[in-house]
């Protein structure tokens, strides 16, 4: 990976993508930047490291001010023995590993005849197959990559070059096959899975840092601006240098602009309590409002035909089509209803919240069914392009239609969240307009995606389908930048008290 690769800047979020091998190379450099300073040797800095949270400084000056009690109290021992060569206070035992004494009893199995003993700086022994045992479930059962001696009461920690010397495979083997289980344990997971902690330990030590959270990747992103009380006037929308997008500031594995995450985090409490409500049902299912026969949407387009009478209605308001269409009345906009004073007040706000939920949920359904038409188009396209003069680079502006489609929808949906917590008024309005422009625009495209494709018009299409679709992404701009700036100007007011 190159050095600026996964680097991005956008309007006032600057922020760098790492990979594994980076991020291990800045927790070594702090080790041996504080280890000399402090004269000590790397083990027993990256210990002192991670008791400190990787707080340098306040390490550094309690260090200067008062080194004996700061080693006293990360259980450094104030005298090694003379296994440890002569060794100044405070550092690794080199030559931990001798041979059996005699009269020596492993106070953990009672084993009288171990084949080999460990000892650690503390001059506290036992036999290395209960050191591993020990060692092994801290770091895979416990998920500690900070622990102290197995004797009671001593606090000296376990440094990294007796784990690293202790999940060597041998005696763990005789000490499994003793055991009669058929099993291979190997030592690099452990290794590996101890290094991971002691990584994850320097992140969650940093707010600047986030691993990125999309499964199986190992990218971390820095982001230094990406926290505290920006976080009202920005969201932090960071891509890792594997490609995944995700907030920075409230680690959510999409990008949820324009809302900002402190309202995201309602927003989606909201919606996982109504998830198992009929509420939820009725967002994924309609029932026609001529027949009332019961539908279930196959496409991301709006116009739903009903197959049992053949009327054309609109699935978010079921007005009739031929009169609804995509005209400026498109149904983007909560009306306050008239006073009533037999509705009650939780009932008016649970209709505005299912109207807001409901359009949520739709383009979030729509994204995806768009991405299973553009699949079912595929196979056909192919053909196509056999037969026509179109080239494979050409024969893609299906799918680049749908990928703007899915992008446009992600954003959509939650600009539907934000206008649930916008206060009415006139920035309100204008927010509602620049977001009916988008969302027709999207629908027109979405509409162009349900056409069939003929050899014979083949060509007509393409061009219609990408002219429509740099149509679209000059309107997803113009929503993206109007909200941001928004955010930026302070000129958003919202219905909820924001602490």
């Amino acid at each position: 990976m190159t050095k600026d690769k996964g680097k991005e800047k956008t309007p006032s979020i600057e922020y760098e993508s790492l990979t594994s091998t980076r991020l291990q190379e800045l927790v070594d450099e702090d080790i041996r930047n504080v280890a000399s300073v402090l004269g000590l040797e790397s083990p027993i800095g990256s210990i002192l490291l991670r008791y400190f949270r990787w707080n340098k400084d306040l390490l550094l000056e309690r260090f200067m001010d008062d080194p004996t009690t700061v080693l006293r109290n990360v259980g450094e021992p104030e005298h090694i023995t003379s296994e440890s060569s002569g060794e100044p206070n405070g550092r690794p035992n080199k030559r931990a590993r001798f041979d059996t004494p005699s009269d020596f009893v492993c106070a953990i199995c009672c084993d009288d005849q171990p084949e080999s003993i460990f000892k650690l700086r503390c001059a506290h022994a036992f036999c290395e197959p209960c050191w591993q045992i020990y060692i092994t479930s801290k770091i895979k059962d416990e998920g500690q990559c900070l622990f102290n001696c197995m004797q009671d009461e001593c606090k000296t920690i376990v440094d990294d070059p007796s784990v690293q010397k202790l999940v060597d495979t041998s005696a763990y083997d005789r000490f499994v096959r003793l055991l009669l289980v058929i099993v291979t344990f190997s030592h690099e997971p452990f290794a590996s899975r101890y290094r991971e902690l002691v990584t994850q330990s320097y992140v969650s030590a940093h707010p600047e840092m986030r691993f990125c959270p999309h499964p199986s990747c190992n990218e971390t992103v820095s982001c230094p601006s990406g926290k505290g009380s920006v976080l009202l006037t920005e969201v932090p929308t960071v891509r890792c240098g594997h490609g995944h997008v995700f907030c920075f500031g409230c680690g959510l594995d999409s990008n949820h602009r324009p809302l900002i995450c402190k309202l995201t985090t309602v927003w989606l409490k909201s919606a996982r309590e109504d998830a198992g409500t009929a509420q939820w049902i009725k967002a994924n299912t309609r029932s026609c409002p001529k027949c009332e026969n019961s539908i279930e949407k196959a496409g991301g387009c709006n116009r739903i035909l009903c197959r049992h009478c053949n009327f054309q209605f609109c699935w978010l308001c079921r007005k009739n089509w031929d009169i609804h269409g995509y005209n400026n009345e498109i149904c983007n906009t909560w009306k306050e209803p008239e006073p009533d004073e037999i509705k009650t007040e939780a009932k008016q706000n649970l209709e505005k919240w299912l109207f807001y939920f409901d359009r949520f949920n739709n383009h979030e359904l729509s994204a995806r069914l768009d991405q299973e038409l553009c699949e079912r188009t595929e196979e056909k396209m192919v053909n196509v392009q056999e037969n026509s003069n179109l080239s494979w680079i050409e024969a893609k502006f299906v799918q680049n239609a749908v990928d703007e489609l899915t992008a446009c929808r992600l954003t959509l949906k939650w600009s539907y969240a934000m206008a649930y917590f916008l206060a009415a008024g006139n920035q309100k309005e204008m927010f509602e307009d620049i977001q009916a422009d988008l969302e027709k625009a999207v629908e027109a495209l979405s509409q162009l995606l349900e056409e069939s494709i003929e050899e014979s018009t083949i060509k007509t299409l393409r061009q219609r389908m990408m002219d429509k679709t740099v149509y679209v992404q000059g309107r997803h701009e113009i929503l993206l930048r109007d909200t941001a700036e928004g955010l930026a100007e302070g000129r958003w007011e919202w219905n909820v008290l924001l602490e």
